[in-house]
């Protein structure tokens, strides 16, 4: 069967538009029956818990804690999917009988993970059972210091361990470890915390759908996290963004009604990953992470209110900072390097807020196509980074032939972060230099937008968009599809403060509405007239009206 042959097939099966069938063409459906996974919703694509390596070892370690009436305590982390991990497992927990208090880290006292003055806090608290989450199955010596204190470790990860053999916990779950047969390895920790207490639920005879209304914090740590939107977390994602509109979940609610999309009973990846994660992140970047996890777990009305102004409160505070860290960084990269830019960008400077630092590699990554470290060296002299990557990078098989250099370190492919000396820093330039090479990594300045299709504009109308939800949830993996019109006429073009151009877009009888963000490059080809575009559609509302808007990303 040729592509158009199954396009066709696919369309007939559930009538949609040829254009969404060759989407799903593209994205690597072979076969019309492959395509209800994308397309039907209510197909459930769960693996069996059970898989999990030592998950009958984790369930006993539970039961054992309520019936002995342990102190428990989770420890999560400061990003919104270690915070939705801990609000998954104290919420549903306390429901199953087990109440437990929570504590998470701190990037401004402490850091990342479980350190040394934790341990003495949790000691001090009189904890007996802790459980860590979304952190952990890298922390030899905090989880041998734990259990000298006397304490009971279960471990709820999905990093990968580090390769220098792993924590002595009474159990551990995490994909990664070796044999174990659970086939999604891209869980993230809210993902593999809500299969723990599946299988806890199955077990002890609890009803599964109890556990169910916390599926939209699952959405949240999946897509925050940026995880592969594989079968399994596809369906997992799915199932918590329908529940929004219907939560019983205060926190829920209230990000619904304040953030949700203005379409009645629709929450879209959109507006978690725009919307939703950076607010709830926020606190964490800028104070500490209480704020966001009392939020998810509060019951009263009047309080979550409150919190919620103060979630809004230090997401405000964050973009301001984060926009001046953002110029003093660029500045920086001027000094350190001149024109003579290296592969990989370390960018140091005194002191720069360390909640924000993430963001801003992320964003000089992206704009100088080079994997780059933003840098904030202390008052104490430990320097502290957050990396982000580009291209075919891998930050995490960069570090691991240098941890010798660092205090602390961890992370993934595309990001990481670790504490190092000042002094260590021009050592870590060299390093990351041949780190790059081994790799075969290169710069591409040349803007290279790819697309998925070409089309004409009259095939792009709200009917297709209405349609395109159907994919949903866009993210790692599956990305919101970007198309090629050829020959296009640009109409009414104007050019607005900061750098946004705005125009009509003509083909044929069809004209629509485009907008290009941050890109005042592309005026001289827009006002040449006929134009070859590459663009997103999205729907866009004014005045009360639903209207098609093309996101221009570039120009051919």
């Amino acid at each position: 069967m040729t592509n158009a042959q199954l396009s066709l097939e696919i369309a007939k099966r559930h009538k949609v538009s040829i254009l969404l069938s060759r989407i799903l063409v593209l994205r690597g459906v072979k076969t019309p029956e492959e395509s209800d996974i994308w397309l039907n919703w209510d197909i459930p694509c769960e693996h069996d818990p059970f898989l999990m390596k030592n998950m009958d070892k984790a369930i006993d370690f539970v039961l054992a804690a309520r019936e002995r009436k342990k102190k428990v305590w989770i420890y999560g982390d400061y990003d919104l999917d270690g915070i939705s991990s801990s609000a998954i497992l104290a919420g549903a927990l306390e429901d199953w009988g087990l109440v437990a208090n929570w504590m998470l880290p701190n990037r401004f006292d402490g850091g990342y993970g479980l350190s040394a003055g934790t341990l003495q806090k949790l000691q001090n608290a009189g904890a007996e059972v802790l459980i860590l989450v979304d952190t952990g199955i890298t922390a030899k010596e905090e989880i041998k210091a734990a259990k000298e204190f006397g304490m009971q470790v279960l471990v709820i990860d999905h990093h990968r361990p580090s390769g220098e053999g792993l924590p002595e916990a009474d159990a551990i779950l995490d994909p990664f470890l070796e044999d174990c047969e659970y086939p999604n390895k891209c869980l993230c920790a809210a993902g593999v915390a809500y299969k723990f207490l599946y299988a806890l639920y199955q077990k002890t005879g609890k009803p599964l759908s109890d556990l169910e209304r916390y599926l939209p914090l699952v959405s949240l740590g999946t897509l925050a996290d940026i995880v592969p939107l594989n079968a399994e977390n596809l369906f997992l994602v799915r199932k918590g963004m329908n529940k929004f509109p219907h939560s019983d979940c205060l926190a829920i609610q209230i990000l619904y009604e304040k953030l949700g999309t203005t379409e009645k009973n629709f929450v879209s990846s959109n507006d978690i990953h725009y919307r939703m994660a950076p607010l709830l992140n926020a606190p964490g970047r800028m104070e500490g992470p209480d704020i966001s996890l009392k939020f998810l777990l509060c019951k009263d009305r009047e309080e979550i209110e409150s919190l919620y102004e103060r979630l809004v409160e230090c997401n405000t505070k964050r973009r301001t900072i984060e926009l001046d860290i953002h110029q003093q960084a660029v500045k920086r990269l001027e000094e350190i390097y001149g024109n003579n830019l290296p592969k990989v960008l370390i960018i140091d400077s005194l002191e720069w807020s360390i909640g924000v630092i993430g963001i801003v590699a992320a964003r000089i990554a992206q704009e100088y196509k080079r994997p780059t470290a933003i840098i904030s060296v202390q008052s104490n002299g430990i320097a502290v980074a957050s990396a982000r990557s580009a291209g075919s990078f891998n930050w995490h098989g960069a570090l691991f032939p240098c941890r010798s250099l660092f205090l602390r370190w961890g992370g993934h492919i595309k990001a990481a972060g670790f504490n190092i000396p000042a002094e260590k820093i021009s050592e870590l330039r060299t390093s990351m230099e041949e780190q790059a090479n081994i790799q075969g990594f290169e710069p591409v300045m040349e803007e290279c937008i790819k697309y998925d299709l070409e089309v004409s504009l009259s095939e792009i109308n709200m009917s297709f968009l209405n349609e395109l939800k159907k994919l949903e949830p866009f993210g790692n993996e599956n990305s919101y599809p970007i198309f090629l019109a050829r020959q296009i006429a640009v109409r009414s073009f104007k050019i607005l403060r900061g750098g946004h151009l705005r125009f009509y877009a003509v083909q044929g009888r069809t004209s629509l509405s485009a907008v290009a963000f941050n890109k005042p490059h592309l005026a001289n080809f827009l006002q040449k007239g006929n134009v070859n575009l590459i663009f997103e559609a999205r729907p866009n509302v004014y005045q009360g009206v639903e209207n098609v808007q093309l996101i221009v990303l570039g120009v051919v």
